[in-house]
């Protein structure tokens, strides 16, 4: 092969912005030395071999690269080199549900049910559960977002009359969690009967009322005993009966009977657990409650931290003070099924860049600027040419992403114009992507992509006009529209 045939070859496979410059140097210089007259046809055919391999791993690494990306965690940058990975096969909420729920350092032990039932007009989806021996934790979807749930729960052995709190996380989304485990140890699995009778929405005093229900079958994740040294067995007057201290994925949990003491005489400082930095942890429950003539049972928890850490435990009655020192080890790491060496990539791995799209519907917002971690186009194993943006975006504390890629089945990408594109939308999960919560098409449109820069790393941008609807009910839309930038760098794809 002659010097225009190889550079031929090599460019039709990787494409002319991807086309490395100093390849061309060292290759030629290697097939332009005189072969060894004593093995002419030898070295032929070793050059020939090279030069397939080099043409075939361009045409690899470009197949990969247009494989469906996938959105990261939230997290802070990487202080080693990131390494760019494939998506997670494990479902993980969006991390503002985690957070609402008190279930960041359990995000591994949530329970992916996907349970869908419609009433009244609307549909609602209980994406995930979590059940240890101390709370149970549900998370729906609905769209429009419906306000706050009222929900009824049970299991095989009948009603969990508990409070429970609620809380807003990614669009559309509301956590509800019960002060109360399931009548089943842990380890074991618990069939739940959920009811949500109406929802409430916040200042307002009318309930949307409805008949929602689903059956669930949870496992109950299991709680590890927590030494106490030396033994609690009284302080002052009191005596104290320790029936559980223990460490379940998502909480402290402390459960204690005091003799010579009434309900009305324990605080929320009679118990304390001292945090790292000196400061009293603030308890997620507290609940005391009699259980004969001056005898009291108290159970309280505090939300497990999502790294090891050292605590004090405290109880104060009167002048008298126990205290002992307690080891939290760090959670169980998240199987992310990312290969490598090196920290995952995260929205704050890529630079920032101008943005002005628009979001209306079950998300509304202006968005100006965001974290594109896709801009550029590649071709697949069908030799056929794609091009994609996506970016995460924050929006009301809550970091989403979004990823346009032109639908080559409709139109071959062949440079600056209108495509359709295949669009996505989710909220962001530790670890990995969510599954995807809007779906639909758009009209992407490149202005410009960079081909005319070295490596293809111009700036690139274009405008976009769709509408999506929400994976469980596509009458639920939300609509974008605007202009992006974007700049493309080795870290991002189609990629």
């Amino acid at each position: 092969m002659n010097e225009t045939e190889i550079r031929n070859r090599i460019r039709d496979a990787v494409g002319e912005t991807d086309y490395p410059p100093t390849l061309t140097g060292k290759v030629l210089a290697r097939v332009g030395e005189p072969p060894s007259p004593a093995h002419p046809r030898l070295i032929g055919a070793i050059a020939a071999v090279l030069t397939v391999l080099i043409v075939v791993s361009f045409v690899y690494v470009r197949a990969q690269s247009t494989r469906p990306t996938r959105p990261a965690n939230p997290s802070p940058p990487p202080t080693a080199a990131p390494v760019v990975t494939g998506p997670s096969p494990q479902f993980l909420l969006p991390e503002a549900d985690l957070a609402a729920g008190g279930l960041t350092a359990a995000a591994n032990a949530v329970t992916p049910l996907h349970l869908v039932s419609t009433s009244s007009g609307r549909t609602v989806t209980l994406i995930a559960g979590y059940a240890d021996p101390s709370r149970i934790v549900l998370v729906f979807r609905t769209l429009p977002d419906a306000g706050s749930p009222q929900v009824q729960l049970s299991d095989e052995k009948g009603p969990i009359n508990a409070g429970y709190f609620g809380a807003s996380g990614a669009a559309g989304d509301q956590v509800v969690g019960f002060q109360q485990g399931p009548h089943v140890a842990g380890g074991g699995t618990t069939h739940l009967t959920i009811t949500i009778t109406g929802f409430a929405q916040l200042g307002s005093p009318s309930v949307s009322p409805g008949s929602w229900t689903f059956s669930a079958d949870l496992p109950v994740r299991g709680a590890t005993p927590l030494p106490l040294t030396p033994k609690l067995t009284a302080v002052g007057t009191w005596k104290v009966t320790v029936e559980a201290f223990e460490l379940t994925p998502s909480v402290i949990h402390l459960r204690a009977v005091f003799d010579g003491a009434g309900p009305f005489t324990i605080t929320d400082s009679t118990v304390v657990l001292v945090g790292p930095d000196g400061l009293p942890v603030k308890p997620t429950t507290l609940d005391a409650v009699p259980t004969g003539a001056n005898q009291t049972r108290l159970d309280q928890t505090w939300i497990r931290p999502a790294s090891a850490a050292s605590y004090q435990l405290q109880v104060n009655v009167g002048v008298y003070r126990y205290s002992a020192n307690v080891s939290i080890p760090a959670p169980a790491s998240l199987d992310t099924g990312k290969p490598g060496k090196g920290q995952p990539l995260t929205p704050l791995s890529f630079p920032q860049a101008d943005e002005s799209l628009d979001f209306q519907g079950a998300i509304s917002d202006h968005i100006t600027t965001g974290r594109p971690q896709s801009c550029g186009f590649g071709s697949g194993p069908d030799g056929k040419m794609i091009y994609e943006f996506a970016t995460y975006f924050e929006s009301h504390g809550v970091w989403y992403y979004v990823s346009f890629t032109t639908d080559k089945a409709v139109q071959e990408y062949h440079g600056p114009s209108t495509y359709t594109a295949r669009t996505l939308l989710s909220p962001i999960a530790v670890g990995g992507a969510a599954e995807s919560m809007f779906a639909g098409t758009a009209q992407l449109t490149v202005v410009s992509d960079g081909r005319n820069q070295i490596g293809g790393g111009g700036l690139h941008s274009g405008k976009v006009s769709g509408s999506l609807g929400w994976t469980d009910d596509p009458n639920q839309k939300v609509n974008i529209s605007g202009t992006w930038t974007c700049r493309f760098s080795s870290e991002m794809g189609p990629a």
